[in-house]
């Protein structure tokens, strides 16, 4: 046996967590963006009902 190591370096691994956590990241973003295009898509369609006095019936 040698006295090279060798196994995955700590720089190796942090890469690959770091890799690991922005896809995670860029994931949670993604969400959070659709989340709140929705929530202002439906605050817009209550409003849009409320000015012509209708009910949103539709979901």
């Amino acid at each position: 046996m040698d006295a090279f190591e060798h196994g995955e370096s700590l720089r190796d691994v942090a890469e690959t967590d770091d890799l690991h956590l922005r896809g995670e990241l860029l994931a949670l973003w993604s969400a959070l963006e659709a989340d709140r295009r929705a929530r202002d898509e439906r605050t817009a369609r209550l409003r849009a009902m409320r000015l012509i006095g209708g009910d949103d019936e539709g979901g």
